[in-house]
């Protein structure tokens, strides 16, 4: 028998279905599954976990684009990740017992599908492969931030800004006939944050790309100009 769909219901439902974590799951466990997800919507700025706070909630990012970062022994702030739709975030504090150590921020405005951690947890006593798809995915992304770290540690500034440009036009970017748009509006001091570096080095490393003609500034938008330059920087 058919179950009736609310056009509500179906959205989820639709989001779920193209979401990797629930791959394999039968139309009726995606039905119980949405049930128990509520869609939040976040303006830019708003703050969805601080350090020290127990992990409550799974987020799975519908919309938009969600800031991750630590704050460093010096007060500054590491950005470790932009995440965009269809990346989820809060794995790590949900599956463990101990306390967040980053921080979520929604970079841009918002939407979220949300879980509980019971019900989450709940569904992996009961689903083997969604336990197995979400241990692979922490130690996934921990190896992702542990070599972003080491990279950072070990490059010098113009590679790291030129290595990041990079990622985020495969991320963000825009190819278009003049260059790669990072459709991604960004200041000088998240990208420090994102190189560990301070915004006064990163403004004078972007001013050299500029005049090289690398990079070109669009407001509060980058484009890429010349690809191969930073691709040999990012290398150096």
């Amino acid at each position: 028998m058919t179950r009736p769909v609310a056009p509500a219901v179906a959205s989820k439902l639709w989001y779920l279905k193209r979401f990797p974590l629930f791959q394999g799951f039968s139309a009726d466990e995606l039905y119980e599954v949405q049930r128990l997800t509520q869609m939040r919507r976040c303006i830019r700025g708003e703050v969805l976990y601080l350090p020290g706070q127990r992990g409550e909630l799974l987020y799975m990012l519908k919309a938009g684009v969600v800031k991750i970062s630590r704050l460093l022994p010096d007060g500054r702030e590491l950005t470790l990740a932009l995440l965009k739709p269809g990346d989820i975030f809060g794995e790590v504090e949900v599956v463990g017992d101990a306390p967040t150590e980053t921080q979520a921020v929604a970079y841009r405005d918002a939407l979220l599908c949300v879980i509980r951690r019971v019900d989450f947890l709940r569904w992996m006593s009961r689903k083997a492969d969604l336990a197995l798809r979400v241990t692979k995915l922490i130690g996934w992304r921990r190896h992702v931030i542990e070599n972003r770290i080491e990279r950072l540690l070990f490059r010098s500034a113009p590679a790291k800004v030129a290595a990041l440009l990079l990622d985020l036009a495969e991320q963000f970017g825009r190819q278009e006939a003049d260059g790669v748009l990072l459709d991604l509006p960004i200041t000088h001091q998240e990208l420090a944050n994102l190189t560990g570096s301070v915004r006064e080095t990163v403004s004078d490393v972007l001013g050299t790309f500029r005049a090289h003609r690398w990079i070109r500034t669009e407001g509060r938008q980058l484009r890429l100009t010349d690809l191969d330059a930073l691709r040999r920087t990012a290398a150096s």
